[in-house]
């Protein structure tokens, strides 16, 4: 018998350009490391041309609400510095949104975390539940997705294959 790792959700990141921008000196393939290490920064470092960093979350089989909000909170639990009540909050509000839904988070259940030097905000199926206000959590999520052990490494593949060498233009 072997065990093996079910991906049960697709991941997106939203960032603002700052952050593809941080991307831009790395040639694709090259230095992957380095990249990894800016696009995490870049993405974890709000401020005024930065103030938000997302990831959506889309689940592709069914859990039960409970199970995907405590995999969160323990993947943010030893990233984050703060009261662990900010990561049970966080975790409270996963479970709230889910419940509203009879518990299951099906597949295609879509969850939304906006997080900012203030904390996070979190949404389920376009419902807002909530905002867990903590120095550190937000930057906290996004480490989770971005560091070096990142839940979702094919998500930092995909971000660095995808902008790693390119030049942006943003028009302002």
């Amino acid at each position: 018998r072997k065990k093996a790792i079910i991906n049960v959700y697709a991941v997106a990141m939203y960032s603002s350009p700052t952050a593809l921008e941080a991307l831009a000196p790395f040639p694709s393939g090259k230095q992957k490391k380095e990249a990894q290490v800016a696009l995490r920064n870049a993405a974890r470092t709000f401020g005024p041309s930065s103030p938000t960093t997302s990831f959506v979350l889309e689940m592709t089989f069914k859990a039960d609400g409970k199970t995907i909000a405590g995999a969160i909170a323990e993947s943010v639990k030893p990233r984050q510095g703060g009261s662990g009540s900010d990561v049970k909050d966080l975790e409270n509000l996963i479970v709230q949104g889910v419940s509203a839904k009879g518990g299951q988070a099906t597949k295609g259940t879509i969850f939304r975390f906006d997080c900012t030097e203030e904390g996070v905000s979190v949404s389920v199926d376009g419902s807002a539940q909530g905002t867990v206000k903590s120095d550190g959590i937000g930057s906290a999520l996004v480490d989770v997705f971005m560091d070096d052990k990142a839940v979702s490494p094919q998500l930092v593949n995909s971000c660095l294959d995808t902008w790693c060498g390119k030049d942006l233009f943003v028009a302002v």
